[in-house]
């Protein structure tokens, strides 16, 4: 459930996403819950909110060697490494948009890439997408993806890092 986005210009990175936590058959509204930043990082992810808090608390204590895709996929694996120690949960199962050292990392368990232009995750991804590809903000594809998903809300938090 929930939405991320992001788009990467010349000048700027935007990463935006929604706010809804579901617990059962109920739902809440945290604006800090999907998009948050972590020492030198900007983590927004979709999944189980108890795996994105435990990679937030990681985050703050580990950092990639550099900003590429072969450090992220050993940083991921040391995550999960991690995570099976503290949980027992085997696998990795958020998916997870990454600002860092002025790039953007899009991350659905060990398929990892750069991202140069947009990029969306969650129930809302391909209304995000589209609104993106259309060229609109990420802003607004954040509230298509509200409008037209059952599994996104506002408010709407947006962050931007300049390039």
């Amino acid at each position: 459930m929930s939405v991320v986005a992001v788009r990467v210009t010349k000048n700027k990175i935007t990463i935006g996403a929604d706010s809804i936590l579901v617990s059962g058959w109920t739902q809440e509204k945290d604006k800090l819950a999907k998009l948050n930043k972590v020492k030198e990082f900007l983590i927004g992810d979709v999944g189980d909110a108890q795996e994105g808090s435990l990679f937030w608390l990681f985050c703050k204590t580990n950092t990639p060697k550099d900003s590429s895709v072969d450090s992220f996929t050993e940083f991921m694996w040391l995550f999960q490494s991690w995570l099976r120690d503290k949980t027992g949960q085997e696998t990795i199962e958020n998916e997870y948009i990454i600002v860092y050292d002025k790039k953007v990392f899009l991350i659905e368990g060990f398929y990892i890439r750069e991202v140069t232009d947009y990029a969306s995750i969650g129930a809302g991804r391909d209304f995000a997408i589209t609104t993106l590809k259309l060229g609109h903000s990420v802003k607004e594809a954040i509230k298509m993806a509200c409008e037209l998903s059952i599994y996104c809300e506002e408010p709407i938090n947006i962050m931007e890092v300049e390039k």
